[in-house]
């Protein structure tokens, strides 16, 4: 199940000024901090999403062979709209726009999301999803985009039947260590790309989307 929202009618310009930070020549990401890694439990999770998103029909009529995920995570802040007074949009107000959508979405997962992202984590090879996948540095994707500034011809030159590039967020947990919250971004071209808040609930040792919130769109 997906939800849109905190979609103003501004949306489509707000989004390709989000699309063009990624390609433009000046676009940096924070600097993960040393030591700061992500728990075996966050790469469970990353995976069995990466598991449910990339499998079935939908991955084979997109001929995807390959994700492309980033290798820092980013709380997904920057990506938030503004409202219609220009005023960032606080994280109460998304929270509690998110709680909305989801009901069963526990306030002690919120709580730690919000916690474990005040820093970057590196992503490192512990995912293990069925599909093949890669992590990418900034260095690697702005030696790309900054020949041509906005080319994503070259990238997927570099990177075929992959899904653009995925960044991910580090993972809140709910007390009972039985629900996870995260949130993602995948851009892939263009006016082709999304965020979304995603809620996973755990089965049989499994973890399993509950439900996807969708931030933005294009």
């Amino acid at each position: 199940m997906r939800h849109n929202v905190l979609m103003p009618k501004r949306l489509t310009t707000v989004l390709l000024s989000i699309l063009l930070a990624l390609t433009s020549c000046n676009h940096k990401h924070g600097t993960a901090t040393p030591g700061n890694e992500m728990s075996t439990t966050e790469y469970e999770v990353l995976t069995d999403w990466i598991d449910a998103e990339f499998t079935g029909k939908e991955r084979v009529d997109k001929k995807i062979a390959k994700v492309v995920i980033f290798d820092a995570t980013e709380s997904g802040d920057d990506d938030l709209l503004d409202n219609d007074e220009g005023q960032h949009i606080p994280w109460e107000k998304t929270a509690d726009s998110v709680r909305k959508q989801d009901p069963v979405l526990q306030q002690t997962t919120l709580d730690a999301f919000r916690k474990v992202n005040v820093q970057q984590a590196m992503v490192a090879r512990f995912l293990r999803p069925a599909i093949d996948y890669e992590i990418v540095s900034s260095s690697q994707v702005e030696s790309i985009f900054c020949k041509g500034c906005g080319n994503w011809d070259e990238y997927y030159k570099r990177f075929p039947n992959s899904n653009g590039i995925l960044t991910f967020s580090r993972v809140g947990f709910s007390a009972d260590s039985m629900q996870a919250f995260f949130y993602l971004s995948n851009r892939c071209g263009g006016l082709c790309g999304g965020g979304r808040y995603v809620v996973m609930e755990k089965h049989n040792g499994r973890w399993a989307v509950q439900n996807e919130i969708e931030m933005w769109i294009s």
